[in-house]
């Protein structure tokens, strides 16, 4: 567990984070990690001194089985709304399966085959996020689609920190564009990217890998313009 911010802590979940904002308007909890690493989630959330039952919102970026793997659970367990962007919704609540089309055939048969092990999925999504929407806690929504149709980030202006979701890497302390195996769409995620030159920050969290507490833009904007 780390301290990134005086507002947000990462939880690392394995090779995946979840992280818990406990600014105003919270404890808010953003992703959930696999399911196999749920008793973990638990674990943490008390050391961070917050039970499931206090959480205020559950955000999720986006669908994928090792960000809502332990929602399920969560739920059982806590009233607080689940929020994801609106064409994600679908996915997390198993209506339609993750698009596997242009996977790799090992990642696609990968996916079906968890999510039909784990069974991961809730019956219903409460809120319901658009690009450029503010949640309660001050961040700011921007739809990130190309590794799934509904990836956001999340942004808060006000603290300058941004969280990426799997829409960017940070893998062994280097950037890199989400893993292609699972990336439908490539073109789609490196053009989402895009959109960070607009946005004034400092701070980057990601859903795998160490976050860049400081100078995070720069270190950003020089990635993405090698690519």
């Amino acid at each position: 567990m780390e301290q990134v911010h005086p507002h947000l802590i990462r939880i690392e979940l394995g090779y995946v984070n979840a992280f818990l904002w406990t600014g105003p308007k919270g404890p808010t909890l953003i992703d959930t990690g696999s399911p196999w690493t749920f008793t973990k989630l638990l674990d943490q959330l008390q050391a961070a001194e917050v039970v499931p039952a206090a959480l205020q919102r559950i955000i999720l970026t986006h669908g994928d089985i090792d960000h809502i793997g332990g929602l399920k659970g969560l739920t059982e367990l806590t009233d607080a709304p689940v929020a994801c962007h609106t064409v994600e919704a679908v996915y997390i609540t198993g209506q339609q399966h993750r698009p596997v089309k242009g996977l790799g055939k090992v990642a696609a048969v990968w996916t079906r085959l968890a999510e039909a092990i784990y069974k991961p999925f809730i019956p219903q999504v409460q809120e319901l996020l658009l690009e450029k929407e503010c949640t309660p806690e001050g961040f700011v929504v921007w739809h990130m689609p190309g590794h799934t149709p509904g990836q956001i980030a999340l942004y808060h202006p006000e603290d300058k920190l941004i969280i990426l979701g799997d829409a960017l890497l940070n893998r062994g302390g280097k950037l890199s564009l989400p893993i292609k195996l699972f990336t439908p769409d490539m073109d789609q995620a490196l053009e989402s990217l895009q959109k960070l030159r607009k946005l004034d920050f400092d701070t980057a969290c990601f859903g795998h890998g160490p976050c860049i507490r400081h100078g995070a833009k720069a270190q950003i904007m020089a990635f993405l313009d090698t690519q």
